[in-house]
């Protein structure tokens, strides 16, 4: 077993080149390369044709790709899908095609100035754009529904975790920066008598109407636009905030969380899905998450004992942590 071992020269090359497969797959996907052969395996200069590409170089570029198994050319030089491929399909259950793109595109970008961020703890991001990551979303249209559709995607795994969880006592769900409401839809279904609030900026609210109608639980929830770090809607039994405290540094998460405690009823609860950050060097995608938040947006993954401070800050206790198989975590907070 151990003659299988990659040697240490052979790993970190390995992982060094693994920016040119990133940026190999986003080509792929941005010209649709998958759609094209859904009927069976078709010459590269076919796809090349439909794709608006040189033939010669889509037929290297896609030979590389089958290297890694992400489509196959078969005795004919005609390439087909593979399992990998069929994931950078539009419209296809469990699509990867818009982490494809968001990956490759303006988190490429971003990820490159990491050294300037490492040196100087600001985000390469504001430095790179010379604009804040979230201004950037809302006046980039294309860019934002891109970001929503990835968001949409990350968390559906873990949506089914989140709806099972006990919601008790619970009428009104707040889901505070709730982007598309596919999290929020997710968990109304599951709860037949819950009803929703979905706060988020306007040009993401004007999407989530859309999913909220397809799910059939649009006549159950209101959909707000705000800033939540000025404010959230009042009366809420519980607030839920999905990867929302991980994109911001402790003093405006705290004061995000406070607006949650000034706003809910009674003894209400407070429910962030985050990752929790785990002691020891085991890989875990919080890790390379937080880079992602250092050149991104100033934010930071977060240990358990550094959401209880935070917590407490903005006047809760940390009263429950339950992991899912996904790797967030649902940390529950109630009123001190």
């Amino acid at each position: 077993m151990s003659g299988m071992l990659l040697s240490p020269r052979r790993a970190l090359a390995q992982l060094l080149v693994g920016n040119q497969v990133q940026q190999a797959i986003h080509v792929a996907a941005r010209l649709g390369i998958a759609d094209l052969p859904r009927d069976g395996p078709r010459p590269a200069a076919d796809l090349a044709r439909d794709a608006g590409a040189d033939p010669d170089a889509l037929r290297r570029l896609l030979r590389a790709l089958a290297s890694f198994g992400i489509f196959a050319e078969d005795g004919a030089g005609r390439f087909g899908l593979t399992p990998l491929a069929t994931l950078l399909r539009e419209g296809v259950s469990d699509s990867m095609r818009a982490f494809a793109l968001w990956s490759g595109g303006v988190s490429y970008r971003a990820f490159g100035g990491l050294e300037y961020s490492v040196r100087t703890g600001a985000p390469a991001f504001e430095h790179m754009y010379g604009e804040d990551f979230y201004d950037y979303l809302a006046r980039d249209q294309e860019a934002g529904a891109l970001f929503d559709e990835l968001m949409a995607w990350n968390t559906a795994p873990a949506a089914g975790a989140v709806a099972a969880y006990d919601l008790a006592g619970v009428g009104t769900l707040v889901d505070v920066g709730g982007g598309r409401g596919d999290l929020l839809a997710t968990v109304l279904r599951a709860h037949p008598k819950l009803r929703g609030v979905l706060i988020d900026r306007t040009d993401v609210v004007e999407r989530a109407r859309g999913v909220l109608e397809a799910a059939g639980v649009a006549d159950r929830c209101v959909t707000v636009c705000g800033d939540i770090l000025e404010s959230v809607p009042v009366g809420g039994d519980a607030y839920l905030l999905k990867s929302v405290i991980h994109g911001l540094d402790d003093g405006r998460a705290t004061r995000l969380l406070a607006n949650c405690r000034r706003a809910m009823a009674g003894a209400g609860r407070l429910l962030l899905v985050e990752f929790v950050m785990p002691p020891g060097n085991d890989p875990f995608p919080g890790k390379l998450m937080d880079l992602l938040m250092l050149v991104g947006c100033r934010g930071r993954e977060r240990t358990e004992e550094e959401f209880r401070a935070l917590l407490s800050a903005a006047g809760f206790r940390l009263t429950n942590t339950m992991a899912t198989k996904f790797g967030y975590s649902v940390i529950e907070g109630r009123p001190e």
